[in-house]
């Protein structure tokens, strides 16, 4: 295979699909730029030189944003799964299900290393075509339905979907959709030959409204459906997706990443990306190029199509790939975060950057000599070398004209930076993602502080004997330029040429997964000191609830350092803190209840007397049991009607749920097999039968209401009897759970605006945490008997106790997940189920041997770690 073949520039990562920027290197030849944009006639030291001038894109800069299913991730999804049609929606939630992976430069590009002997698998999977609407639903302009051929129809159905969203409220977005628009109605005009000229006459509201009546038709169907049919129905659709993702490599089963090609539909971009509101077009089999063994038949192509290209790249990790057309971007279909590739690739990630740590004081003692040297690039390269160290920056890239504008230390322009004296630097501006990035910074280095001043200054280069000043707009680190060349930032690359000198691979993110573990490590190993410093004794104790705090305290400050931030939604936030305040106040309603039981029958001296310390337990803790919950009483009447509200519809939803299960299973029993009827026994049919035994449980729910008045009012208790040791434990364990509930308000308070889940994806060793895990596991084991700690509880546990086996090395590999023989802590509340199937490999050391509880990242990882005033700061 020619080196033609292979991408030459470094890559963009998306969700299991990488992109590139502006190459055509690692297309196919038909696929193409035209001549006048091609490089092939010119000399490879002036094609590095002209794609520098152009930009400069360093693969080891990117990283991808999580998509955790943690807590503090579900209740703020954005908009965009509601503003979807309906087949495009079930893709982006199997999506989100994911986590996004970066792949590393040699599984895209290649490096002559054979990376596979053989490749089968079934090629990517296509969106279903574009179904037109009704007759009767259409667009409107300047009050008139306007009848649109398929075509054309279907991008007006892009925008109609996002009309209730702030993207239409977006000019840039409007204007885009419309320039595209238009070209789309040139070539399929409308029917009636109207002339669509002005934005502000079209009104999409039909169309949306139409749309909008689907999504609601489809959630009434799921929501009507017999229990087993839906299961069924999920089953169907997992076994289709399973036949699409099942891969062979040199015999192997391994699972795909994300093999559907993209839907159509409009450009979002991040931030104020000026591209954002262009139409994404369909792709094609003739578009994509599929890589695969050559001695065994390709996946063949959907009916009446043919692929654009077969080939046979062993050096390269990727199934197939193709080009989008808002930027021009290459995107690759990958195997999965599990996969063998991948996780040999995230291991030798993170022991690269353990490995800095044996360099890692001469490469800083080389910085710290050419803050001073007599060559300024030299000088710029220890300056931007000594902010990425201390301050975690990202090196950065130049962006194009049709880019986002984001930055880097490397891309960062003078109106980006303020001194204030005397060492004080102020910087403002937007970073990856389009996430704002304000600090003033604290320079304790003289030298650095004296460099960014000149380098705010000038370049250096004169004009007729005098400085050239800088202006808002020059970059701060310049590049060597010819005479009368326009200023442009130093490539990252050459911060990395002399990274490089000290470590092979090593790069400005190397130093970022380094300092981000070390720190991360540090802080985790400090953990029982910071619990101590709390400010209420419930907040020191240490128990699972306060630990999970306490690692989450750490992921936020080194999310911080990194600046991985995310943009906060209010609305979803409120809403997330409501419910849990909600849970807080049932749980101290329901103690108001047990201990309204509890006077209505003894007085509580008479309780402490009858039930001594001695012979119960549970008496220790009589002040905090018969201790009055902070609550407001005034809201019990409320709490009361909506709880029996709740339970009334929960009764009639499953009476119907069931009801549609009996009607599915007679259904299924006229055609049946023997094995099906076996396997229907197992649906549980509850006591209500009948509508008449419903209405019947309704109305003593409602005599309960009434029941719960009188007692509101007479605060007494109507209840036959009181058994005490059963309201006392009650009591004291709905104390517990409230622990539980406010340390989890506190965790979505300290964490609603920082994204955990990149640093913990990209940059945090998951040893550290592994190895956390199972050392306070084991040392909540060895707390006392008489005070049991009990598991954070995890949804996806069943109650059942399973007697548990001994993890080997085998069963582990088995498994899809961390299999990490904990007793107490809860793997699952650190590591969601994408996270533990990612980073399997690290519940096990380099001998293949369970992961001891006293691995280290790094030694004496607290005197490593990096500034954190930041973090402390918000």
């Amino acid at each position: 295979m020619s080196t033609s073949m292979r991408p030459k520039k470094q890559i963009n990562s998306s969700k299991y699909i990488k992109e590139e920027e502006d190459s055509d290197e690692d297309m196919p030849l038909r696929l193409q730029t035209s001549a006048e944009d091609s490089d092939s006639d010119v000399p490879v030291s002036k094609q590095i030189q002209r794609r520098n001038n152009i930009k400069e894109n360093s693969s080891e800069e990117e990283e991808e944003p999580e998509d955790e299913e943690s807590d503090e991730e579900s209740d703020e999804e954005s908009d965009e799964n509601d503003d979807m049609p309906l087949s495009g929606k079930k893709r982006k939630q199997a999506s989100r299900s994911k986590p996004k992976q970066s792949q590393s430069k040699a599984d895209i590009e290649g490096g002559g290393e054979q990376r596979w002997n053989t490749l089968i698998h079934k090629g990517p999977k296509f969106p279903e075509p574009y179904t037109p609407l009704p007759k009767d639903v259409t667009l409107r302009y300047d009050g008139h339905s306007v009848p649109l051929p398929p075509e054309s129809e279907e991008v007006a159905m892009f925008y109609a979907v996002k009309l209730e969203t702030q993207h239409a409220s977006n000019p840039i977005f409007n204007k885009n959709f419309f320039e595209d628009f238009q070209k789309y109605l040139k070539r399929y005009p409308p029917k009636d030959g109207t002339k669509i000229s002005k934005f502000e006459k079209l009104d999409f509201r039909d169309m949306f409204n139409y749309w909008r009546s689907l999504k609601e038709a489809e959630a009434e169907r799921k929501k009507s459906m017999a229990p087993s049919a839906r299961k069924a129905e999920l089953a169907a659709r997992k076994e289709a997706d399973n036949e699409y993702k099942l891969c062979l490599v040199d015999g192997t089963p391994q699972k795909a990443g994300n093999v559907t090609v993209e839907p159509p539909g409009l450009f979002l971009g991040r931030g104020a990306h000026p591209k954002a509101g262009r139409v994404k077009t369909r792709i094609l089999p003739e578009q994509i190029t599929i890589n695969h063994s050559a001695d065994h038949p390709p996946p063949a192509p959907p009916s009446g199509h043919k692929w654009g290209e077969v080939v046979e790249r062993k050096d390269v990790t990727w199934l197939a790939l193709w080009r989008e057309n808002i930027n021009g971007s290459f995107k690759y279909v990958f195997l999965d975060a599990s996969s063998n590739f991948k996780t040999e690739s995230d291991r030798e990630k993170f022991e690269k950057a353990r490995r800095l740590d044996a360099c890692v004081k001469q490469v800083r003692s080389d910085v710290l000599k050419n803050l001073t040297s007599k060559d300024r690039v030299d000088r710029m390269v220890a300056t931007i070398v000594w902010l990425i160290d201390n301050f975690s920056l990202r090196a950065g890239n130049e962006k194009g004209e049709d880019e986002a504008e984001t930055y880097g230390v490397c891309s960062l322009r003078c109106g980006h930076a303020t001194l204030v004296p005397p060492n004080r630097l102020n910087l403002s501006f937007l970073g990856k993602d389009s996430m704002k990035f304000e600090e003033t910074l604290t320079i304790n280095n003289v030298d650095v502080y004296k460099n960014i001043a000149m380098f705010l200054k000038t370049d250096g280069s004169k004009v007729n004997g005098v400085l050239q000043e800088k202006g808002p707009d020059d970059p701060i680190f310049t590049a060597p330029k010819v005479r009368g060349d326009k200023m442009t930032p130093l490539p990252p690359d050459v911060v990395n040429q002399f990274l490089g000198k000290y470590m092979k691979g090593l790069s400005a993110k190397v130093f970022r997964t380094y300092n981000a573990s070390a720190t991360f490590q540090g802080l985790l190993d400090h953990t029982e000191e910071w619990l101590a410093t709390r400010p209420t004794p419930q907040e020191r104790e240490i128990n699972p609830a306060n630990l999970r705090i306490a690692y989450n305290e750490a992921n936020r400050q080194v999310a911080i350092l990194c600046n991985h931030q995310k943009t906060v939604n209010h609305v979803n936030l409120g809403k997330s803190l409501d419910r849990t305040k909600d849970k807080i106040y049932g749980l101290k309603y329901d103690i108001y209840k047990e201990q309204q039981k509890l006077f209505t029958f003894h007085k509580g001296a008479d309780l402490k007397k009858d039930y001594p310390p001695k012979d119960y337990p549970f008496a220790k803790h009589w002040a905090l049991i018969l201790k009055e919950p902070d609550f407001d009483k005034s809201r019990i009447k409320e709490h009361e009607e909506a709880m029996i509200q709740a339970k009334k519809a929960r009764m009639i939803s499953a009476f119907e749920r069931q009801e549609s299960e009996r009607r599915y299973q007679a259904e299924q029993r006229k055609s049946t097999t023997k094995k099906l009827k076996e396997e229907e026994e197992d649906v549980k049919i509850s006591k209500i039968s009948t509508k008449t035994e419903l209405d019947a449980e309704l109305k003593k729910v409602d005599a309960h209401l009434k029941m719960l008045e009188r007692e509101r009012k007479s605060n007494k208790s109507e209840a036959a009897s009181c058994n005490v040791p059963s309201a006392a434990k009650k009591i004291l364990g709905k104390f517990e759970a409230i622990k539980k509930q406010e340390a989890e308000l506190l965790n979505k308070h300290n964490t609603s605006d920082v994204s955990l889940g990149t640093s913990k994806m990209n940059y945090i060793d998951p040893r550290i945490t592994v190895a956390w895990l199972k050392k306070w596991d084991k040392k909540l084991q060895s707390l006392t008997p008489t005070n049991p700690i009990k598991p954070l509880s995890d949804s996806n546990k069943t109650s059942k106790k399973v007697k548990k086996e001994p993890i080997t090395a085998e069963t582990a590999a088995a498994s899809e997940k961390m299999e990490l023989d904990l007793e107490i802590m809860n793997i699952g509340q650190f590591f969601p189920m994408t996270l533990q199937k990612k980073f399997k490999w690290a519940s096990f050391d380099d001998d293949n041997k369970p992961l001891p509880p006293n691995w280290t990242f790094v030694k004496n990882a607290d005197q490593k770690m990096r500034k954190l005033s930041s973090a402390e700061r918000k």
